[in-house]
């Protein structure tokens, strides 16, 4: 029995070869576009995300202003208050 490869083995061999490399070429092909998935969800997600928080910010910034604007009122009520001698209540 002969040990050198036949043109038939080193075919056979080739085969196998190309056989692999096209079922780790799908394989990464679909890894790829899962990532490429991923990323799209990801990039949604911060924005939504970023979304909320500027709602958030604004919201905060609201209720910063009404509560600075109820202060200024209610200092003016006490003034008031003093002025006409009409008790205010303890607010």
């Amino acid at each position: 029995m002969s040990e050198s490869a036949t043109r038939d083995d080193i075919d056979e061999v080739i085969n196998i070869v190309k056989d692999f490399m096209a079922q780790v070429d799908i394989r990464f092909t679909h890894i790829e576009s899962e990532i490429s998935e991923l990323k799209v969800s990801h990039y949604k997600l911060l924005n939504t995300i970023d979304s909320f928080i500027s709602r958030i910010d604004k919201y905060e910034t609201e209720l910063a202003a009404r509560d600075a604007q109820f202060e200024r009122l209610l200092d003016w009520a006490r003034k008031v208050s003093i002025k006409t001698g009409i008790p205010l209540e303890d607010l």
